[in-house]
Formats: structure tokens, C-alpha cells, sequence
């Protein structure tokens, strides 16, 4: 891709997320479920499982996915988790901000790994049709689903999650990764554009800025209006059935986070106090009726990995891709500002603010 269309990681600093609130209100060498050794064929896009787009009026409002309510408790866990950081020895070092900025990073891109995978659930329990890359479905359903919440939680998970794609292209080019055209995902930074494309395509002057700063072309642009319009019909036709009534009993959805120790133990720590599965567990529970009863685990897997796999009937997201999420980050995405006095030599990590 030429040069003019890389992202800069500072465009997606603290700045750009308070940018984005104003828009809204007026505003691993692992692949984040990106190659084939990170992801298992069986999942797909974002809260498939929570609430369908156009779906009819929950049972009870207070299980609504990222309500403004819920969105705003679960912010609540995401700071005090991003305040537990500065007292661990690796994080302790780095400014509130930046523990902030690299927090909602990884939750962000983890909640879109969870939701994707959900997706492939219920693809696959469904039996939904799906023309195309199975892939490619998921995360069109994960970024409608967040875009029909319309929450400034919700844009911004949608933000981050571009991000990370942005960011794990720049990783791989950097270390020199070939790229596997064959592969069932698609390119990182092609999913990236996806995600920016129907965000920009549901309301082309909200997300006016974000277009800009991703430097999606104009002409582009003109036509994600068409694309979302395209996701939003088919995700509503294929879900339809399978809403859950206000009769129909709830299933079952078990959540488990298992051991994590080492360099894994303080991500395990994290995912348990933002209650990370329970808040996306009950409310997929909620909205659709699904065949039998399933369970989402976080564990550890010895490397960075995320599948569904229908005989056992568990999602596992690995805590591995946290800790992934987290190194992602610090190498490539804000500069890493500390609370100690910065000295006149630039350090080596340190980026250039300037856009390249």
C-alpha cells in the first residue's frame, strides 16, 4: 500500500478518543484472530450472540449489551483495572494517561475477539446462511451490532478495535511477515478499512474524523453507505428466527476464567475484576435463543489463540492475546509517556509524533 495511506500510531492517542466523544455527543507474532495459527474455522463476528440489530425490545431493559448504564459501570471497572496497573512493576513506571490508553486497547480488541467468536457460535448452532468468507461476516456483524448500541463505548471499542488491525499490519511489516493471501481472514489492515468503512457508511459526518485520520479515500467513502445498508439487511433477515421471546426460557451461558500465572497472572487479574466474560455472557443469554447451553473461558493456552469448537460448546480467548494486545500496543501504538522527569536524549522507544 503506499506510503501516504499508513496510519501513524499517534492519531490514535488520548486525543483521538476525546476527539471521538465530541463527535459522538454533538460523538504476536499473533494475528488478533488473524491467521490460520491463530484461529480455529469455526468463528465470527462480534455479539451475534448479544442483540441482533433491528431486533424487537429486550425482556428487560437492564441486560441491554453496553446500554449506557451498563456502558458506563463497565468503564468504571476499566479504569480502576488501568489504575491496578501502576502498581505492578511492568506498568508502574508509565503515566495514568498512557495505563488508560493501552487499558481500553486491549479490552477494546478483546472484546472484539470475544464477540467475533460468539458469532461463529451462533453461525454455527443456527446453522445461519453466510455468502462469502465466513470471516468477513463476523466482523461485519461485530461492528453493526456495536453501531446499533450507538453508545460512545461502543464507537470507541469499534476505534480500538480498527486500531489493533492497523497496528498488527505495521508489526508485520516491520518484521518482515509474508503475507498469506489464502488465508480465510482477511488481510489485517483490509479488516481495519472494513471496520472504519460501515462505521463511516452508518453516518458519514459522525465519523467524518475518523475517515480522515485513517485517510480512507474519498471516493471510498462514497460508497460504505452501500456496504453498511448491505450488512445491516442481511444480519437483520438471517437473525430474525432466532430472537428469544419473552417465553422462551433464557439459556444457559457459563462463564470460566481459568489459572493464570507468570507474566499471564496480571491479566488474569484484569479479565476477573471488569468481569469481563459475565458482562457479554448475560445479555448473549438474553437475546437469542440459542439450542443448548454453552460457556465462555478465559485460559491459558501457551500461546495467542481464540476458537470456538462446537463438540465442546466453549468460546476460549487465550490470555495470551491480552498480553499480546498489551506488547502491540507499547511497540507500536501511543508514545509510552512515564511519570518520571524526561531527560533532553529521545529514548529509543520514544516515536516522532509526526505522521509516516
Amino acid at each position: 500500500m503506499p506510503a501516504e495511506h499508513e496510519v501513524a500510531p499517534c492519531e490514535w492517542n488520548a486525543v483521538s478518543r476525546e476527539r471521538l466523544a465530541t463527535i459522538m455527543s454533538g460523538p504476536m507474532k499473533s494475528r488478533l484472530l488473524g491467521r490460520q495459527n491463530i484461529m480455529r474455522l469455526g468463528a465470527v463476528v462480534l455479539l451475534l450472540a448479544a442483540v441482533p440489530v433491528l431486533a424487537q425490545s429486550p425482556p428487560t431493559p437492564s441486560i441491554h449489551l453496553f446500554g449506557q448504564s451498563e456502558s458506563e459501570k463497565f468503564q468504571a471497572r476499566i479504569d480502576a483495572a488501568a489504575l491496578a496497573l501502576g502498581s505492578t512493576p511492568k506498568y508502574k513506571g508509565l503515566s495514568p494517561k498512557y495505563r488508560m490508553g493501552l487499558t481500553e486497547f486491549v479490552v477494546g480488541n478483546m472484546l472484539f475477539v470475544l464477540l467475533h467468536e460468539i458469532s461463529h457460535a451462533a453461525i454455527s448452532d443456527m446453522r445461519l446462511p453466510v455468502l462469502g468468507k465466513q470471516e468477513d461476516a463476523a466482523d461485519s456483524y461485530a461492528v453493526m451490532r456495536l453501531l446499533s448500541i450507538g453508545t460512545v463505548f461502543t464507537h470507541r471499542v469499534l476505534v480500538e478495535a480498527a486500531k489493533g488491525w492497523f497496528l498488527s499490519d505495521r508489526r508485520d511489516r516491520k518484521e518482515g511477515e509474508t503475507l498469506t493471501y489464502y488465508d480465510e481472514h482477511g488481510l489485517d489492515k483490509q479488516r481495519a478499512y472494513q471496520i472504519v468503512c460501515l462505521m463511516v457508511g452508518s453516518d458519514a459526518q459522525k465519523f467524518k474524523d475518523l475517515a480522515e485520520e485513517t485517510k480512507l479515500p474519498a471516493e471510498r467513502q462514497q460508497t460504505c453507505a452501500l456496504d453498511y445498508g448491505n450488512a445491516s439487511y442481511a444480519w437483520d433477515l438471517v437473525l430474525k428466527p432466532h430472537l428469544r421471546t419473552p417465553d422462551q426460557p433464557r439459556t444457559n451461558i457459563d462463564v470460566t476464567y481459568g489459572e493464570s500465572k507468570g507474566k499471564l497472572a496480571i491479566a488474569g487479574q484484569a479479565m476477573r475484576s471488569m468481569e469481563f466474560l459475565e458482562t457479554v455472557a448475560q445479555p448473549t443469554s438474553e437475546r437469542l435463543a440459542w439450542p443448548a447451553p454453552l460457556e465462555l473461558e478465559l485460559q491459558t493456552c501457551g500461546a495467542p489463540d481464540a476458537h470456538w469448537v462446537p463438540k465442546t460448546r466453549k468460546v476460549t480467548i487465550c490470555y495470551e492475546m491480552v498480553v499480546d494486545f498489551a506488547d502491540l500496543y507499547r511497540a507500536y501504538g501511543a508514545e509510552p509517556a512515564t511519570d518520571r522527569k524526561r531527560t533532553t536524549a529521545r529514548p529509543r522507544h520514544e516515536k516522532s509524533s509526526a505522521l509516516r
